[in-house]
């Protein structure tokens, strides 16, 4: 066994994504993991556990996850990097900016690799538009636009939405946070840019019992003149998840339930990239190979705290 897996790695949070993430990582060969969450039942089945979160105790593990509800993984982030930690932290990076420079300046300190997560950069769709436009295949690129909706008691089947921390403003849930996804999408796709302007308009308009903004349609105008766009909602009774890039050569589109990139023209729409047979899984494991690969060879990734500020900043800021 290498080196790696070795590795004493701790989860902070054990609801549905840090047990994905659990799984995962004993699919991949590392056995060495511990859990922490204040809800002791639903980690009585697990072997491992660490009883508080102390200075000490962190000082134990090389790796830790953080899968706690938006408000907390500041709170839960700052002890593990101080303790020496490299951090995963689940998205958003929070919910408000506060802690955020000072966590960002002691995991530099430290020398410590850090990573939002951002899985649906590891979608081989996504990818596939990524490359096809760093080849510049489409030309000028004019815009690009995402959407996501799906009806928030829809989530997680057999759980009651009103007790998901999305509902809860001091928990920061809402929409826009909850789908940090499609704005990390479009900085992505345009490389990070930055956003001369940017405009918010959300509102909770539906009957659900949330504290929160349901639906929202944000704009932004980037450096390189790209229009950008995301519509995202707790509304809509079917699934939907679409990203279209339009070019001077034509339009890029994409949506979750097909899985096919379409390349559309005046003359054709083809067919250019198509995922058959897709286990939705294979991207939260892709996305933690890459992690643990970046920390084994101490290289920064692709969304560590300092990128992953630049778009939530926009998102908790909403002007």
């Amino acid at each position: 066994m290498s080196m790696a897996k070795d590795l004493k790695i701790l989860i902070i949070g054990f609801g549905s994504i840090g047990q994905r993430h659990y799984k995962n990582l004993k699919k991949l060969g590392y056995k060495n993991l511990a859990v922490f969450d204040i809800n002791k039942k639903i980690i009585s089945n697990i072997k491992s556990q660490t009883s508080n979160l102390n200075t000490n105790t962190l000082q134990e593990f090389r790796i830790v996850f953080i899968c706690t509800p938006n408000n907390l993984h500041i709170k839960h982030a700052l002890p593990a990097a101080k303790a020496g930690c490299h951090l995963f932290i689940e998205k958003p990076l929070s919910h408000n900016l506060t802690g955020i420079n000072k966590l960002s300046s002691i995991c530099q300190q430290k020398k410590l690799i850090t990573m939002v997560a951002c899985n649906l950069r590891f979608h081989p769709s996504l990818q596939f538009i990524k490359k096809y436009l760093e080849k510049n295949k489409l030309g000028k690129i004019y815009k690009i636009s995402h959407e996501f909706g799906y009806y928030l008691p829809y989530w997680r089947s057999g759980t009651d939405y009103t007790k998901n921390y999305a509902v809860k403003k001091l928990k920061g849930g809402g929409i826009i946070l909850d789908d940090i996804h499609e704005f990390d999408l479009l900085f992505w796709l345009n490389n990070f840019k930055p956003a001369k302007q940017a405009k918010f308009i959300y509102d909770k308009i539906s009957k659900l019992r949330i504290e929160t903004e349901d639906i929202c349609l944000a704009s932004f105008k980037f450096e390189n003149n790209i229009l950008g766009s995301v519509k995202c909602d707790y509304l809509q009774q079917s699934y939907c998840r679409t990203c279209k890039i339009v070019g001077e050569k034509g339009n890029l589109e994409w949506n979750w339930q097909d899985n096919i990139v379409w390349l559309k023209t005046k003359n054709q729409n083809k067919k250019i990239f198509q995922v058959k047979n897709w286990d939705v899984n294979q991207m939260y494991i892709d996305e933690v190979k890459y992690f643990m690969a970046c920390v084994k060879n101490n290289v920064t990734t692709f969304n560590n705290i300092k990128r992953s500020k630049q778009v939530l900043k926009h998102c908790v800021r909403r002007k």
